[in-house]
């Protein structure tokens, strides 16, 4: 049996309480608002009983589309469901969408967890995706707000935070976090600095306990790394990743080599 479309009062139907999405692309709404008005409603919105009116399930674009061109009535498909329901039909249409941030997913899938106490494989099952792909979303919503920050905007790859997450120490992580948003690397590259970090925190590892130049304690201090070229020690904000085939490690190392024992007299 098919569907029965009604329509509504649009004042009787109200925004979902938990919407996936955080925000709505306002750009984006207005182009939808006049194919709408060019063409109708194609695909009715889904609603559900809520107190006496009718709280949106599926299609919340299109429901802001049509508030937008004055919609004094829209087309619905009415369906009395529970909260289970309605997050697994809420999820399965935005993640349909490509323009859904991973930072709205985390949040939307701790959410509907804290509430119903679900395990994450009950949410995996409910949602047709893998436990992985929870357990990884999850993850996002544990990360620091800087990092969130630069995942809404699609400054930082996913899976590149994935990886620097890792780094416990703060100060550190927040520094290649930045080189990562400004250079625009790769995943391969972030998990590559993830190993040098880790490395580096293997005991018996050597590691300078004599403060830098200018230290003044208590003072917020720049990290600084070793360039490759001069063995020299530089703010990490003025440094940059460059990309070494591996076989031609050999020549950078003698071209340093060389460099060091006979760096060029200033200018």
């Amino acid at each position: 049996m098919s569907d029965i479309v009604q329509e509504i009062f649009s004042d009787k139907i109200i925004e979902p309480e938990y919407a996936m999405r955080s925000e709505l692309d306002r750009n984006g709404l207005f182009e939808l608002a006049d194919n709408i008005k060019q063409n109708g409603l194609i695909n009715p919105i889904t609603v559900r009983p809520k107190n006496g009116l009718y709280e949106v399930v599926a299609g919340h674009r299109r429901f802001s589309a049509c508030k937008i061109n004055g919609m004094i009535k829209i087309p619905c498909i009415v369906r009395t469901l529970t909260d289970k329901e309605t997050f697994s039909i809420m999820t399965a249409e935005n993640l349909e969408r490509a323009d859904v941030d991973p930072v709205d997913e985390a949040e939307h899938l701790a959410r509907h967890i804290e509430m119903t106490g679900e395990s994450t494989g009950e949410v995996a099952k409910s949602i047709r995706r893998s436990v992985s792909y929870v357990e990884t979303r999850l993850a996002v919503g544990q990360m620091p707000q800087y990092m969130k920050d630069y995942l809404k905007h699609g400054d930082l790859k996913l899976g590149a935070a994935l990886a620097l997450v890792q780094i416990t120490h703060d100060q550190v992580r927040k520094v290649w976090v930045d080189m990562a948003v400004r250079d625009g690397v790769s995943v391969a590259q972030a998990e590559y600095w993830l190993h040098g970090w880790k490395v580096q925190q293997i005991p018996g590892v050597e590691q300078s306990l004599t403060p830098p130049d200018g230290y003044e304690a208590g003072q917020p201090q720049a990290i600084q790394f070793v360039c490759a070229v001069d063995g020299q020690r530089y703010d990490t904000r003025l440094c940059r990743t460059v990309i070494v085939y591996e076989g031609n490690l050999p020549i950078f190392n003698e071209f340093a080599s060389l460099y060091r024992s006979s760096p060029p007299e200033p200018a």
